[in-house]
């Protein structure tokens, strides 16, 4: 298992995106995924859901069905939230919400949780990465402490203690040989072959003095107490060790040969019946279209006939569209027609023209009329003026007839002509 995991992570991340940072997010999701199993979500959430228990690079990477990452992701962030708060409706979407929509609702979520993480929602739609295993990792933290969860000191028997001494010791000896080889080939580039060859083989020698080295056992357990201490505080016990996974897969392999041997037979007999329903099926197939044969080929025969129907309909109404817009454009004509037809009767019977005319001959009557009467005027003030004129002459004349009889004192006989003269005046 681990080894599929390791395979799995090296095909992810040569198909991740180009400079991100996976160790760190490894160490999150490995927390996260400890954190859970704590809480125990094999059986309260993986069993009721039906789904598997999650990988160790499961959310670090996209996989290979994006759309049923989103829902795993949703669906263990909605347990979680229940968890934490107590409430169902803490976080719960509805399966016709677009990704966007849950991925808002899950942001509201956190909120009310008191989460401070800092992303854009887009994060969590991709569900994978650096935001979607802070994510989970504030999610169990704060289940953990609802749950009144505390982290106590490990507990070393004494079988750990020799085990871990065996690994410090392995590990010492493995920087003796790195050294030891470092030193060697630095000095190989200063000798001969020769030389080289005898300095391989005295450390080859070297190593296996060192490896088959008889060590009394009461020595070491003493030993070994005394180091223990200093030991507990260089390593810590993982519960990820390469040993934990091999008795996982041993533990599988075994529950799975032991499963298969008790639903073997049964898996052959429910193939045996599907097999002969499959059969059963295919021959009432077979007896059906025999049967309804002629009534399929009655149905092509109406079908091909509707269909030149259809055809015949589509020209027609074409034709009726054609003759409908023509109706139309001769109507208009007809009534374009009418108004013309209607503006000359009411020309030819209109009696307006008339009345504007007698009305015109009157007025021009009553001008007339009016120049009349100004004429009068004019012409009774020009008599009246050549009236006055005269008398105004006579006047003149009279007084100079007097001056004259009173200047010339002539006889009568002047004084009738002249007195003729005035009456001719």
């Amino acid at each position: 298992m681990a080894d599929d995991d390791t395979e799995e992570a090296g095909r992810r991340s040569n198909q991740g995106e180009a400079g991100t940072a996976v160790g760190p997010l490894y160490v999150l999701w490995e927390n996260s995924l400890e954190k859970l199993k704590i809480l125990n979500y094999e059986n309260e959430y993986c069993g009721e859901r039906g789904r598997k228990p999650f990988s160790r690079v499961h959310f670090i990477f996209p996989g290979k069905n994006m759309s049923n990452q989103f829902d795993e992701f949703m669906d263990i962030c909605g347990w979680l939230c229940t968890v934490c708060s107590g409430d169902p409706e803490t976080f719960k979407r509805d399966p016709y919400d677009d990704p966007n929509t849950v991925a808002n609702k899950l942001m509201l979520a956190l909120r009310q949780l008191d989460c401070r993480l800092s992303f854009p929602s887009q994060k969590l739609k991709a569900a994978h990465g650096e935001a979607v295993c802070s994510v989970l990792d504030f999610l169990t933290d704060k289940a953990l402490s609802v749950k009144n969860f505390r982290w106590a000191q490990p507990v070393y028997t004494d079988a750990d203690i020799v085990e871990m001494a065996e690994d410090d010791v392995a590990a010492s000896l493995d920087d003796i040989e790195d050294e030891v080889d470092g030193g060697v080939e630095e000095d190989d580039l200063y000798q001969e072959d020769a030389r080289l060859e005898m300095s391989e083989v005295s450390l080859d020698s070297s190593a296996r003095q060192i490896h088959t080295s008889e060590v009394d056992p009461i020595h070491w357990k003493t030993e070994l107490e005394r180091v223990g201490p200093k030991l507990r505080a260089k390593q810590q016990l993982s519960t990820n060790e390469w040993r934990a996974h091999v008795d996982m897969t041993v533990a599988s392999k075994s529950h799975i040969e032991k499963v298969l041997g008790e639903t073997e037979g049964d898996l052959q007999a429910l193939n045996r019946e599907i097999s002969d329903e499959l059969n059963k099926i295919r021959s009432k197939e077979r007896y059906t279209n025999n049967q309804f044969a002629a009534l399929s080929h009655e149905f092509k025969e109406v079908k091909l006939k509707l269909e030149e129907l259809e055809a015949k309909s589509g020209r027609t109404n074409e034709s009726v569209i054609k003759l409908t817009n023509d109706l139309a454009e001769v109507s208009e004509r007809l009534e374009e027609l009418k108004e013309s037809f209607e503006s000359r009767d009411s020309g030819m019977n209109d009696t307006s023209p008339l009345v504007r005319m007698k009305s015109a001959l009157q007025q021009i009557k009553a001008e007339i009329h009016e120049f009349d009467l100004r004429i009068g005027v004019v012409a009774h003030s020009v008599l009246m003026a050549r009236v006055g004129s005269t008398n105004r002459r006579r006047k003149g004349a009279q007084q100079n007839a007097r001056r004259r009889r009173h200047k010339n004192k002539k006889g009568q006989s002047d004084n009738y002509v002249d007195g003729g003269e005035i009456d001719e005046l």
